[in-house]
């Protein structure tokens, strides 16, 4: 706001832009005006009156709302002409009046200079200030519906355009006609309870409330309006400002809907739900209070840790871990996790949490779900126990298998120990030569088979033990050269093993023991397929062994969607040339149980403990086999 004064008058210009203030200062400066500013914020009945203004300009901006209670406000406060400045619409611009426009009107106000078409409103503004011809302007560029009422009656004297399109009613319909002609017929928006409105705002000076109305097309709104007594032409009336709120009332109650819904998923949820903010528990559903045994009010404050036992099972302290994964989640950075609750009765039992974000009111808070898996749990111990007893019965099956063959080179290796010590018995009793060098030759020959048999035992040992499953860097060579070693001793001198190695170390992160299992499963069906399931008159064939690192080819990603070409694979291939399979014996070769063998020679359970294996450890299998023309299987390991 400016103050603008001189001698013979002061003048308070109000919220002008800067541009406009510029102009405003030089032309009133030329004309003996002295002009100061006063913001928005400093306006007050106190601050104008203090000033002494003999005129007040003021510029009503865009024709807000604000801008106009305010320039009513003013209008109460001085007992001076108040000139509003607004924006005219030119050629479809909107412009603010110019300073030499605006000189012209205050001098023919304050200085009486003679501008014809200014006479009649200088006589109406010296005798009423608020009735400028700018006030009507005001009045109908305001994009809210205004209503002046009479101040007894409730009578609608004057109504603006926006009014009109507001309701769809004509001036002369709201003007002319009874008031409720807008007004629906309920217990609330009556024209009693309007004119209780009014009798408020006379009484108070400002009053609002809400309101329910119809269109003329008959369509249902609800109404923000503020009154407020305002002085026309000395006659105090009730001024309506009016507001649509039908749009904000529809958003209310859709989100007073969807709290309900909220509302009512949250505690009839399967699952448990609990709200947490930093200071503990705000909220839970049903569903927790039955999975702890607690009452909500036991549950609200409590922190999340105090549900569980003191440490988790891998020796966590619940209390500082349950703090970590709250601000994980606080930066959305959490995924579901699992974790050891304790009831109210002290009974620990398995969960799966899941922590999100999420806003609740001004804050942002976690909201916990905690799903009971003690079920879930169990079952997979009780399977874990189950696949690693049949992991031991397949050993044990695969050992079998092997027995005659190792049998026969265990008996040879026994047999060279006892002829050598039966010679070197025979060497020492003979006392006509000095057999010292034939006597170390059948010791050092005797320790060579003990040697060699202690090898095999060692190596069907490493074998037929139990595993836990412990992962660790493997050399890919070193567990061939032990399946090497125990199909040398097993497999019939007429099935021919070649071996063709990289001699590049290849490293895999796997359990050593079951992947050289996997690797002697293969090999045994490779000997079983050029051995007893031939029926061709041949006897016996060849089966090789090849171990490389390379990329996945393309036709084989084709057929593996757990494949990535950009990942380096250890690929170990086990290839025979023994009898083949068509494509439907191919599709199912890692069934549990399925075999084409006779039933006392395997239980089918083979390659199924084979294909667990590489899976577990993130890689596949690719085979690639026809009838009469052999197998291949290959083995897909990521490298280390």
């Amino acid at each position: 706001m400016f103050s603008l004064g001189v001698r013979m008058s002061n003048l308070i210009v109000l919220l002008l832009n800067r541009s406009l203030h510029d102009q405003l200062f030089e032309v009133f400066t030329n004309k003996g005006f002295h002009l100061s500013l006063m913001n928005r914020d400093e306006c007050s009945k106190e601050s104008i009156a203090s000033s002494t203004p003999d005129i007040v300009l003021f510029d009503v901006g865009m024709h807000s709302e604000d801008d106009f209670l305010l320039y009513l406000d003013i209008v109460r406060w001085s007992n001076v002409p108040v000139l509003p400045v607004i924006y005219r619409k030119e050629n479809s611009h909107c412009t603010m009046l110019k300073a030499q426009e605006l000189l012209k009107d205050v001098e023919s106000i304050l200085l009486g200079t003679d501008y014809a078409d200014q006479k009649e409103n200088l006589a109406r503004v010296r005798e009423y200030p608020y009735a400028l011809t700018h006030y009507h302007d005001i009045f109908e560029t305001i994009p809210y519906a205004v209503f002046i009422h009479d101040i007894h009656t409730g009578a609608v004297l004057d109504v603006n355009v926006a009014a009109t399109e507001l309701f769809g009613y004509s001036r002369d319909e709201l003007m002319n006609e009874n008031p409720t002609v807008a007004y629906p017929q309920n217990s609330e928006s009556t024209l009693s309870n309007a004119l209780k409105h009014i009798e408020t705002a006379a009484l108070h000076g400002a009053h609002t409330f809400e309101w329910c109305a119809y269109k003329k097309s008959g369509q249902l709104m609800w109404l923000k309006i503020h009154l407020s007594v305002v002085s026309i032409s000395g006659i105090n009336q009730i001024m309506a400002v009016v507001h649509d709120i039908t749009r904000e009332r529809q958003l209310q109650k859709a989100l007073e809907a969807s709290e309900e819904r909220f509302k009512a998923v949250f505690e009839e949820f399967s699952d448990g739900l609990m709200i947490i903010d930093e200071h503990g528990i705000i909220d839970c559903n049903t569903s927790i209070e039955i999975m702890f045994g607690y009452r909500k009010d036991e549950l609200i404050g409590l922190h999340p840790a105090s549900l569980s036992p003191p440490k988790q099972p891998d020796g966590s302290d619940s209390r500082m871990l349950s703090m970590t994964k709250i601000k994980e989640a606080m930066k959305k950075k959490t995924a579901p996790f699992r974790w050891v609750h304790r009831r109210k009765d002290g009974h620990d039992f398995w969960t799966e949490v899941a922590l999100v974000l999420i806003t609740l009111g001004e804050g942002n808070v976690i909201l916990s779900s905690v799903k009971d898996i003690t079920d879930i749990v169990t079952y997979e111990r009780d399977h874990e126990q189950l696949q690693q007893h049949i992991y031991q019965l397949q050993k044990m099956e695969a050992i079998g298998t092997l027995t005659n063959g190792i049998a026969h080179d265990f008996n040879n290796m026994l047999t060279s120990i006892i002829g050598n010590l039966n010679l070197a018995g025979i060497y020492l009793e003979k006392k006509d030569f000095d057999y010292t060098s034939e006597l170390q030759h059948t010791i050092n020959s005797a320790l060579l088979s003990a040697s060699q048999a202690a090898d095999l035992v060692k190596k069907l040992l490493s074998v037929s033990r139990k595993t836990k499953g412990n992962v660790e860097k493997v050399l890919i060579q070193e567990v061939i050269n032990d399946v090497k070693t125990i199909c040398q001793s097993s497999f019939p001198k007429i099935v021919h093993v070649f071996y063709e190695i990289d001699k590049e170390p290849v490293y895999v992160n796997i359990d050593k023991v079951l992947l050289t299992q996997a690797l002697i499963n293969c090999c045994i069906n490779a000997s079983h397929a050029v051995t007893l399931m031939r029926n061709d008159g041949r006897e016996g064939g060849s089966i090789t062994v090849k171990c490389t690192k390379a990329r996945c080819a393309e036709q084989v990603c084709a057929v593996h969607p757990e494949a990535n070409r950009n990942t380096m694979y250890a690929v170990i291939s086990i290839r025979d040339d023994g009898v083949g399979m068509d494509e439907e014996t191919r599709q199912r070769i890692f069934e549990p149980f399925f075999s084409t063998k006779d039933k006392s020679i395997g239980t089918g359970l083979g390659l199924s403990i084979v294909y667990s294996t590489i899976t577990n450890a993130g890689g596949f299998i690719h085979v690639d086999s026809a009838l009469g023309k052999g197998t291949t299987v290959n083995l897909y390991l990521p490298a280390a």
